[in-house]
């Protein structure tokens, strides 16, 4: 072989070897510019658990992929240029990470979702009261059923813009419900009226400040008939499990009946009360005895909406 030849030959080994650094896009090549992204999306709440099918958007490319089962994600072949990676799933708040590349090929990042709360039933009712002579009250009551994975609720709010009106629910261990009950002038109303029809939002705040609308509804009936109670009444002497009559109660729509017994002094004290009486009984005979002294007595009518209307009093005497 002529020595030219062989020098050539040699020449070219030593180039091919040293293929690999001229390729730019030879990860080894100190001039590679396409890097990747890499990491896992867990819960928020202890034990993480790893968040299948969460949406990862690197902005800068409009790339969008999802986590596996085991909640990991990769991006490959991106331009070493900073940017926005977001992290997106139903029933979680949005997450965003920036990414400073610097010199690094590669970044593994980890991003943890905190679940949003979930209001699960809302209750608007109207609550009235009949009175002496003849005078009837009116409250607004709204009862919500709010779950939370990381417990984390800070304040429940019912919001109706419509009528200026912002107040709190407060939590009822009892219920383990937020509820409360609201006058005429809380709501900035001279008419229960103007409250039927109008949409109350439920607004959550969480011990990190964020805001969730959860959800609303509105109101859709008030019952302004008033049951009529026949007897005990005016200071009636009873037994000790006397028994209530009322005259039959046709509104015209399903109800039921809830009757209450207190003690008749300036604080009055429930001693007795009987739910769900169906709506077709016109009397009720206590099933447990009552000890002597003096009482009055109510019945509610309830409907399906938790919308309700209690009779005047009927005192009574227990001997």
């Amino acid at each position: 072989m002529k020595p030219k030849l062989l020098i050539f030959l040699l020449i070219a080994i030593l180039i091919s070897c040293d293929a690999e650094r001229i390729n730019p896009l030879d990860p080894k090549n100190p001039n590679y510019k396409l890097v990747s992204l890499d990491g896992f999306v867990k819960t928020l709440t202890g034990p993480p658990r790893p968040l299948a099918n969460v949406n990862v958007l690197w902005k800068n490319n409009n790339i969008l992929i999802e986590t596996n089962s085991q909640g990991y994600f990769k991006i490959e072949n991106l331009e070493t240029k900073d940017g926005w990676l977001f992290f997106e799933k139903e029933g979680f708040s949005l997450d965003s990470f920036f990414v400073t590349w610097g010199s690094e090929k590669n970044k593994t990042v980890e991003s943890f979702l905190n679940a949003n709360p979930v209001l699960q039933n809302l209750t608007i009712y109207t609550i009235v009261q009949n009175r002496f002579p003849d005078i009837q009250t009116y409250r607004l009551g709204i009862q919500a059923d709010i779950s939370d994975e990381e417990n984390d609720v800070d304040s429940v709010f019912v919001i109706n813009k419509k009528l200026s009106f912002n107040r709190i629910l407060l939590y009822n261990p009892s219920t383990r419900y937020y509820e409360n009950n609201f006058s005429l002038s809380d709501l900035n109303l001279t008419s229960i009226d103007d409250a039927v029809g109008n949409n109350f939002n439920i607004i959550i705040k969480d011990k990190s400040g964020k805001i969730f609308d959860v959800g609303s509804s509105s109101l859709i009936r008030i019952i302004k008939q008033e049951i009529v109670i026949n007897s005990p009444a005016n200071k009636q002497v009873v037994t000790t499990k006397p028994k209530l009559e009322w005259k039959r109660f046709l509104p015209g729509f399903n109800f039921r009946y809830m009757v209450e017994v207190f003690t008749d002094e300036i604080s009055p004290i429930l001693v007795y009360q009987k739910d769900n009486i169906n709506k077709d009984e016109i009397n009720y005979i206590l099933e447990t005895s009552i000890p002597a002294g003096d009482y009055f007595w109510v019945i509610w009518c309830i409907d399906d909406f938790q919308n309700r209307s209690r009779s005047k009093p009927g005192s009574f005497v227990v001997q």
